[in-house]
């Protein structure tokens, strides 16, 4: 075990040497701390096995403290040691969810048992938590659907950012996938079991917004009647995203700042500070630097919302995505309307390709979802798709003409010169690819520093 942590959190009273020797023995490095203290000193998954040494005072009160341990760290096994015995303490421990209950002087040899158990539990329980996060990365994560390999860096990111409780800004245009982020990265952390509030900083008035995330006392303005308990408040323990960041109130700005630097605020009327332990997620489609560069946002409050950034690419930039998502919303909403369509035809496929996308997968799954509602067939077919998106698709459709001339002497059966065989295939292929080097050098089946070296090679563009 001496890779492995234990959080000693006591009374204050001076712990048992036998228990310290105990303890210490199993080589496992000590954080100890008290149960009076406010913060205590570990983060989720910064140790393997919680004991809480309490006494006969406090242990009525070791539900409470097991609360404390698993807002940080949901499945943290956690063993009370009472100083005295206690039958009601004992049965409100387990049922709050202790992994073992001792009371004072402990077996030596039984507590050790139960450490390496919960330690050996923890361990495997972590394990199993990142192999489901990993699965189904070559497609998609969560509601999140990819297999381009900017998706499949954010599916890496989102694992690794949903370990800790940073701070994430989350940009992108409208309608490529920003909440669906933000959960993922709340599904897959520590917080997975607790609330998930989302806002939208644009939606909503700055009174009232003021209002939504802070809270009110009763009597703090006419009409209020009674408390209203903020978002900031409810979310505790949890993840708060809010999204449209960049259209909050200057205002309002400056009172967000003081509530992530303090991780507490007054609600409206009130004169009482409220300490919340909650994540933040924020999300924008704006130029947010650019915002900042303007005046429009405060730069202090965007370094604290910046500390990790994950950018969320256009669906036009990560096309080979495009008939991976058309096919899930196709099953998605087939299944919805009892509807048979199975595929698409080849030219229905390639016009949803060839398609920017300016309102990204929310515009494609509202496309295929009116393809699906309007239309009885087997395969969704050209005719099926709105004109303006195929006429759209054709006007940027690649075309290459010199592909299609050197491609002539292959025809008759001659014998060509090698080196125009391999320009066409590089040629075809990147017009398939609709331009993605990444995408046509994986298809053909080399490197892209090979592949942009023959693009120079042969003029391509």
């Amino acid at each position: 075990m001496e890779k492995n942590s234990l959080l000693i959190v006591h009374d204050g009273k001076e712990l048992p040497a036998s228990l310290q020797k105990e303890l210490g023995a199993m080589g496992a490095r000590l954080v100890v701390t008290q149960t009076k203290r406010e913060g205590w000193p570990f983060d989720a998954g910064s140790v393997d096995c919680g004991v809480l040494v309490l006494s006969s005072e406090d242990a009525s009160g070791s539900p409470v403290l097991i609360e404390r341990m698993r807002r940080v760290d949901d499945n943290l096994p956690v063993i009370v040691i009472a100083r005295s015995k206690s039958l009601d303490s004992a049965i409100s421990s387990m049922k709050a969810g202790a992994y073992d209950y001792f009371t004072l002087p402990v077996d030596g040899e039984k507590l050790m048992h139960a450490v390496r158990n919960a330690v050996h539990m923890y361990g495997l329980t972590k394990r199993i938590f990142l192999l489901e996060s990993q699965m189904g990365w070559r497609n998609g994560l969560d509601d999140i659907v990819g297999q381009s390999n900017a998706m499949q860096e954010i599916f890496s990111m989102i694992t690794m950012v949903a370990k800790s409780n940073a701070t994430v800004l989350i940009t992108g245009e409208s309608g490529t996938g920003k909440e669906l982020v933000a959960r993922a990265i709340h599904n897959h952390s520590a917080r997975c079991r607790r609330t998930f509030l989302d806002i939208n900083c644009g939606a909503i008035p700055r009174e009232l917004l003021e209002n939504e995330l802070f809270g009110h006392e009763r009597g703090a303005y006419t009409g209020a009647d009674k408390r209203y308990v903020g978002s900031c408040e409810r979310a505790d323990g949890g993840t708060l995203f809010l999204d449209e960041i960049s259209e909050m109130d200057p205002l309002l700005q400056v009172k967000l700042l003081r509530f992530l630097q303090e991780r507490s605020f007054v609600r409206v009327g009130g004169n009482e500070a409220i300490k919340v332990d909650v994540r933040i997620i924020a999300a924008t489609n704006r130029d947010i630097g650019r915002e900042v560069d303007e005046g429009r946002f405060r730069e202090d409050l965007y370094y604290r919302l910046n500390v990790v950034p994950v950018h969320i690419p256009s669906l036009r930039e990560r096309r080979e995505d495009i008939a991976l998502l058309a096919k899930h919303f196709l099953d998605k909403y087939s299944s919805r309307n009892e509807k048979i369509f199975l595929d698409f035809a080849p030219q229905a496929m390639d016009a949803l390709v060839a398609y920017d996308w300016p309102g990204n997968v929310r515009e494609l799954e509202n496309t295929i979802e009116r393809v699906v509602v309007l239309h009885n067939d087997s395969r969704v077919k050209i005719a099926h798709l709105p004109q303006a998106l195929v006429q759209e698709g054709r006007k940027r459709e690649p075309r290459s003409a010199t592909a299609d001339a050197s491609m002539a002497p292959l025809d008759g059966g001659r014998i060509v010169p090698l080196d125009l065989v391999e320009k066409y295939a590089i040629e075809s292929a990147l017009k398939r690819c609709l331009g993605n080097v990444a995408e046509a050098a994986r298809k053909l089946k080399i490197g892209q520093a090979t592949l942009y070296r023959k693009i120079k090679q042969y003029g391509l563009k």
